[in-house]
């Protein structure tokens, strides 16, 4: 099917195929035929017509994730953020799980455009949709060459300090990073979603200087009186459809715990 939507962007631009291929660095066949759906464009291709054209390329792929392909819809401006944002802390709660891997994808996306590495961690049974996903739209060497996805199940077997270890390896001399951080209340690895100094110290070693940090959650789950908790520690707040600023940050918060990022499950426990 032809892609509409790409044909009025470069109309609009009033570009020829000939001109977008050229700025893409590819000839004008293989161009043609990612208009007319005879062909995907890889990762890096799709980034470079995006530029040239002036949209989100999150929408090659969001065809291929699900049945309606993106117009000026919410999730762009989900994509928006991650894609202008090198750091800060981000709360997610999300009522679709799949949205949620939608979202988590768009992370990915983001940091690949940013040439940043980027680290899911989550259950084993969301890491393997996730990836199922990626490996629809992402070349082999996009998705093992900036993108590491580690299941739970991992981490659970080993001790805190090489687990530390491990991410100092993983982002080592990079300059930005992205890290993703699922929540459930019954993980079987507490210590690491109470490892807030760990974060910190994580930043302080390695030569990285902005960490984007999204900490998700399911909000079937998640009290109301949790909920306000966490808008008073998280700058950013998402959902399925959007991000704002959170209008509590830091109202109220003791300034010793400002820069704690803790599991909402955790805090309960330590309450009870």
């Amino acid at each position: 099917m032809k892609r509409e939507w790409l044909i009025q962007f470069r109309k609009s631009n009033k570009m020829t195929q000939e001109q977008v291929a050229s700025f893409a660095f590819i000839d004008r066949g293989y161009y043609s035929q990612i208009e007319n759906g005879k062909r995907d464009p890889g990762i890096t291709v799709a980034i470079n017509i995006s530029k040239a054209l002036g949209f989100d390329p999150f929408m090659f792929f969001q065809e291929q994730l699900c049945d309606h392909p993106i117009k000026e819809t919410s999730s762009n401006v989900i994509s928006e953020f991650f894609r202008k944002e090198d750091s800060g802390q981000v709360l997610y709660l999300f009522n679709s799980f799949e949205n949620y891997i939608q979202q988590a994808v768009t992370f990915l996306l983001a940091g690949l455009e940013k040439e940043c590495y980027s680290i899911i961690i989550d259950e084993d049974k969301n890491i393997n949709l996730i990836r199922k996903s990626l490996e629809t739209i992402f070349s082999k060497h996009d998705l093992f060459n900036h993108i590491y996805l580690i299941e739970k199940s991992y981490l659970a077997n080993q001790e805190p300090e090489d687990v530390k270890q491990y991410l100092y390896s993983l982002l080592e001399n990079t300059p930005s990073a992205g890290i993703w951080l699922h929540d459930e209340q019954n993980s079987s690895i507490n210590w690491f979603h109470n490892a807030e100094k760990d974060w910190k110290i994580i930043k302080e070693r390695i030569d990285c200087n902005h960490i984007l940090f999204v900490r998700s959650y399911n909000a079937t789950v998640t009290s109301a009186g949790d909920y306000i908790k966490m808008m008073r520690i998280y700058p950013y707040l998402m959902t399925d459809q959007e991000i704002v600023e959170s209008p509590l940050y830091q109202i109220g918060l003791p300034s010793s715990d400002s820069s704690a990022y803790p599991s909402l499950f955790l805090q309960k426990k330590q309450q009870e």
